[in-house]
C-alpha cells in the first residue's frame, strides 16, 4: 500500500501583495480555515442526433470564461487586521499569491478585489471573522523552477513538472 504524500495547512498560504516595485507578499495571521476556488463559466449547446431528429440530444459545452475565489475564516488577529481594514475602504485591486507546498512546489498569481470582509462576536469566545476575494483578471500559474536534486521527494518520485503557459497550449 502506498501512502498519499499530503500538505499541513501551513502549507497553503494566501498571500497579498502591497503594490510596491518589487511586490513583496505576506500571508496575514488569523485565517484558520482557507479555500482556492478556480471556475469555468461554460455555455450548453443542444446537439440533435440528425439521424434521430425526435431522440434526446446531448449538450455540448464550451468555456466563455473563467473567474476565481478565495474563502477564508479564522480569528480576527491585531496583527493582520489594518491590512484587511486598509483593503476594504480602499476598494482597489491587490495582487494574491497562493502557494501550496514549502517551498511552494505550486504557485499563482492572481488580481483581486476584496468581495466580502465579515466580523464576528460572541461571549465567551475570540471575535471570528471571514473574507471573501474574487478575481479581478486571469489567474496566472507560476512556473516554480527547482534544482534537480530538490525535484525529488524522499521515496525519490519527481515532485513537479511545470504546465504550458495558458498561451502555449493548444486551443481547440
Amino acid at each position: 500500500m502506498t501512502i498519499a504524500t499530503t500538505y499541513p495547512f501551513s502549507k497553503f498560504l494566501i498571500k497579498i501583495g502591497d503594490g510596491a516595485a518589487p511586490e513583496v507578499f505576506t500571508d496575514p495571521c488569523g485565517l484558520t480555515s482557507k479555500g482556492f476556488t478556480r471556475t469555468a463559466n461554460l455555455n450548453d449547446t443542444n446537439i440533435p442526433d440528425c439521424d434521430e431528429p425526435d431522440a434526446p440530444s446531448w449538450l455540448g459545452r464550451d468555456v466563455v470564461s473563467y473567474q476565481a475565489s478565495i474563502a477564508g475564516s479564522g480569528v480576527v488577529a491585531a496583527e493582520s487586521f489594518a491590512t484587511w481594514e486598509d483593503w476594504w475602504n480602499e476598494g482597489d485591486t491587490r495582487n494574491i499569491r497562493i502557494e501550496l507546498g514549502s517551498p511552494p512546489e505550486y504557485a499563482w498569481i492572481m488580481p483581486a478585489k476584496l468581495q466580502e470582509f465579515a466580523i464576528t462576536g460572541e461571549r465567551g469566545d475570540k471575535v471570528q471573522m471571514t473574507v471573501s476575494i474574487v478575481s479581478d483578471g486571469a489567474v496566472v500559474p507560476e512556473v516554480i523552477v527547482v534544482a534537480d536534486e530538490e525535484a525529488r521527494d524522499t521515496r525519490g518520485v519527481s515532485r513537479r513538472m511545470a504546465p504550458p503557459s495558458r498561451d502555449a497550449r493548444a486551443m481547440p
